[in-house]
């Protein structure tokens, strides 16, 4: 059984010494992870959390996490343990594993060394370190639970009516953190070393159960190893795939997994979609007649248009089903 560790005990919201009652064997863990996981904060849509967790692994403010929609905020929060609070901006991303990196501008910050899981054996401890159901929101310590190690499987995987992206190894534990908020935490081991990252909250297909597992650290570091920018952060097409197709001035939603939901992210000023009234967070329902389930379905409508053709993009606001009518511009 999991058990929960007061963090309250360890930090009091103050800078004080850790008091005698939480000299435990958790006690190092708990002191190693506190400066560095962070809160997030950001965009909501639907059933989607505007909030989440992350880990530095710099002292200069690279922070990685998982993928979703907090992502898309224009202003994403980053809140320090210490309460400090920057703005972060996402310089990468990984749809296969499901993380991104964030950077915010500061520097001498305590951090995370990505070295590996390997050590861990079935029956060691492991202790969460997260933000589940946005508990901290200033310089409170996130929460801690204690748990077990159950061992390593291939993750198979759904997230609502979607596969699930990843699919490679992953560390399952019997700690509960299938919880809003909980994903981009830290999983440590006894000693406070980092040994993985808290994915996002699915359903196993095996038992139909929630996952309750982390990344291996070894992946964090292999995404983090392998760089580059994220191309959606100078792309202005309407689409990541779609640069040299018609387009309607629009960028869709675009956070992983194999079917992703046609959300739009942000309308262009000055465009057409922006003169037709679409606004960001509306559900394209049809491009032209043809219907859209999904960004891939947008990127196979936009190809049958042309330049200066008028059609009809229909869109659902809330509860409501909207008609835009407008014309298609010209491809770069």
């Amino acid at each position: 059984m999991s058990v929960l560790v007061c963090a309250l005990v360890l930090a009091q919201v103050t800078s004080a010494p850790v008091s005698a009652a939480l000299e435990t064997p958790f006690a190092t863990a708990i002191r190693s992870a506190t400066p560095r996981v962070v809160k997030l904060y950001g965009a909501s849509i639907g059933r989607e959390q505007g909030y989440g967790s992350g880990i530095l692994i710099s002292s200069d403010g690279r922070i990685v996490t998982t993928l979703s929609i907090l992502l898309e905020s224009p202003s994403i929060r980053v809140v320090l343990s210490d309460g400090r609070r920057f703005a972060g901006r996402v310089v990468a991303r990984d749809a296969r594993r499901q993380l991104a990196e964030i950077r915010i501008d500061a520097n001498a910050l305590p951090y995370f060394e990505l070295g590996d899981s390997t050590h861990l054996e079935p029956g060691d401890w492991i202790i969460s370190a997260a933000n589940p159901f946005k508990v901290a929101v200033g310089p409170e310590p996130v929460s801690f639970m204690a748990g077990v190690f159950s061992g390593r499987a291939a993750l198979a995987a759904r997230r609502r009516a979607q596969d699930f992206a990843y699919t490679g190894q992953v560390l399952l534990t019997d700690i509960i953190v299938a919880t809003p908020g909980s994903a981009g935490g830290a999983l440590v081991d006894i000693r406070g070393r980092l040994v993985g990252l808290i994915g996002k909250a699915v359903i196993d297909t095996r038992t139909n159960t929630w996952a309750n597992y982390g990344l291996p650290v070894e992946e964090i570091a292999a995404f983090v190893n392998h760089g580059g920018e994220d191309p959606r952060q100078t792309a202005d097409a309407d689409s990541p795939s779609a640069a040299a197709l018609p387009r309607l001035g629009l960028r869709l939603f675009d956070v992983g997994g194999r079917v992703r939901p046609a959300y739009v992210e942000r309308v262009q000023p000055g465009s057409a979609a922006r003169r037709a009234g679409i606004r960001s967070g509306d559900l394209i329902l049809s491009v032209a007649g043809t219907p859209v389930a999904s960004c891939e379905e947008f990127d196979e409508a936009m190809r049958e248009l042309h330049s200066n053709q008028s059609i009809e993009v229909v869109v659902k606001r809330g509860e409501k089903v909207l008609s835009m009518p407008l014309t298609v511009e010209g491809g770069e």
